[in-house]
């Protein structure tokens, strides 16, 4: 047996124990009690991994961003059309709550949380690097629409500006407007028309 794997994934668990909890009761109601219970273990057992209630609220930032970032770069890597690249790295983003559940509340928190820091200087958000991930990965999409001639010309940095502020716009309507079928019909408008757009 790995023993590094076995507490990798006892770390993740209480991990995504912990994104149950917050989601639910907000980062200063939730409390180490209720995390283990949601996780299935001892609350002795939290401690093991974690020295505070704001280390797991950290280490769940960073797992959320990094998983991100890692399917962004296996998109990247892939071998689909650059259409589809954008298509699918918009759909996984747009879609996220959907996987994710009540638990995409702990994400608007955490942005929130990080943007409050850096827009007063405390600190440096977490979500800059996963940002300037997903407009460089755009922007390399965009670079070899163009060269193939699947996509017009453009200025790469404003169309992956823009895509980045569609994706977030629509995923946080998807949030409001939760199980509305119209705004479903609406999203996939959204995403066609901005797919047309940087046709040839």
């Amino acid at each position: 047996m790995d023993k590094n794997k076995t507490i990798d994934d006892k770390r993740t668990h209480i991990l995504y124990a912990a994104i149950e909890i917050f989601a639910k009761e907000g980062l200063e109601k939730g409390k180490i009690a209720d995390i283990a219970k949601q996780a299935g273990i001892g609350k002795g057992t939290i401690y093991e991994y974690f020295k505070s209630k704001d280390e797991i609220f950290s280490a769940i930032e960073s797992l959320i961003v990094n998983d991100g970032i890692v399917q962004v770069e296996k998109l990247i890597n892939s071998k689909k059309s650059p259409t589809e690249k954008i298509e699918e790295m918009a759909s996984y983003n747009i879609n996220i709550h959907e996987a994710m559940g009540d638990s995409i509340i702990i994400f608007a928190e955490m942005w929130a949380q990080h943007s409050r820091g850096q827009w007063h200087g405390h600190e440096k958000s977490i979500f800059t690097d996963m940002y300037t991930s997903y407009h460089n990965a755009i922007k390399e999409i965009l670079a070899e629409g163009i060269e193939i001639g699947e996509f017009r010309k453009m200025n790469k940095d404003g169309v992956a500006t823009m895509l980045l502020a569609l994706i977030d716009g629509i995923l946080w309507q998807s949030v409001i407007f939760k199980n509305d079928d119209n705004f479903s019909e609406w999203k996939n408008e959204a995403l066609k028309s901005f797919i047309k757009g940087i046709k040839v």
